[in-house]
């Protein structure tokens, strides 16, 4: 589609989120900057989401509503590209919320600094919590060091907090469509593998809501689990075929952070046998044991041969961050 230079796409893929679209769609269309296109792609929701987005179409013209069989969250992402018109795109969560100056801001520093894409600090929204979370690259902006502190997780992977111009995007989607999980980061690589032009805008605007983000509940499904596993394989053949200088060394971080999903819903045989190449690099860069920060080091234990052990100090640091939590809310009353 021939895109509007000026119009903004924001898309949003919708799937079981009755309870917070409405906060969410109503922040995009209080937005000061007006010239925006609200795609909300109903992924077969099954709840009310699709008569919720109907409803925001009848009322606004600037809302595009596209109904589609459930695909996941890389489907509906793909098809809200597909959609899009606007010189400029940024994606949303359908259970997060923006500031209204947003679009304004971003829009105005991407121009000013002729950028192809802009970066900008979050809010980490929890029940008990507003953490602003500093996205802040460094002095090197380049598209490449911008690329590798994705990698290192210095960076957030996600694409809601990033605006990027369409016209340099070209061919660039969300694939494999079955991705469910970093989804976002494996297209921000690909964007970044472009060498384009990257500024960074130090202010919050996006509320990231995490419901109980140390809960005890260590759930995460086999199709989740083996997605992130596909993500991870995808962005490191990506960049091994497409980024200069990388090298094995360099996925370290995103591998173990799998491991640690293995580690904690006591996924032994995959810490057994994912990554052999790494496990010594990563038992080695395994930190000394902190106190509310043991991921390197319980994963080094993991990888040493003592699993359970392992599990119960990240069970322990888990209740104990929960009991703080506990504290801290009773102190605010």
């Amino acid at each position: 589609m021939q895109s509007n230079k000026s119009l903004v796409s924001i898309i949003v893929p919708v799937y079981k989120a009755e309870k917070h679209i409405r906060q969410c769609v109503n922040s995009l269309l209080a937005q000061t900057y007006t010239n925006i296109e609200v795609i909300l792609v109903d992924d077969g929701s099954p709840d009310n989401c699709g008569a919720i987005c109907d409803e925001y179409a009848a009322k606004d013209t600037r809302v595009k509503v596209i109904h589609q069989q459930n695909g996941g969250v890389s489907a509906a992402r793909q098809t809200g590209i597909m959609h899009a018109t606007g010189g400029y795109s940024i994606h949303t969560d359908p259970d997060d919320w923006v500031e209204a100056n947003m679009i304004e801001e971003l829009v105005a520093k991407a121009k000013a600094e002729d950028a192809d894409m802009v970066i900008c600090d979050f809010y980490r929204e929890s029940k008990s919590d507003r953490i602003h979370v500093c996205q802040n690259p460094g002095d090197d902006l380049s598209a490449s060091a911008v690329l590798r502190k994705i990698l290192s997780q210095q960076l957030h992977g996600s694409c809601w907090n990033k605006l990027v111009n369409r016209s340099r995007i070209e061919g660039i989607g969300f694939t494999p469509e079955d991705l469910c999980i970093l989804e976002d980061e494996l297209y921000n690589i690909r964007i970044l593998a472009r060498k384009i032009k990257v500024s960074y805008l130090p202010k919050a605007f996006y509320h990231y809501r995490v419901e109980n983000e140390h809960s005890l509940c260590n759930t995460i499904s086999e199709k989740s689990f083996k997605s992130k596993v596909k993500a991870v394989s995808e962005i490191e053949s990506f960049c091994l075929a497409n980024v200069a200088g990388i090298v094995s060394l360099d996925f370290i971080r995103i591998k173990r952070n799998v491991l640690f999903d293995a580690l904690r819903t006591k996924r032994y045989e995959a810490l057994r046998e994912l990554y052999p190449e790494q496990k010594e690099a990563m038992i080695n860069s395994g930190t000394p044991y902190r106190l509310l920060a043991p991921v390197s080091s319980c994963i080094a234990l993991a990888l040493r041969g003592y699993p359970a052990l392992a599990y119960t100090l990240y069970d322990w640091n888990m209740r104990l961050i929960n009991y703080l939590q506990q504290i801290k809310r009773f102190v605010k009353r």
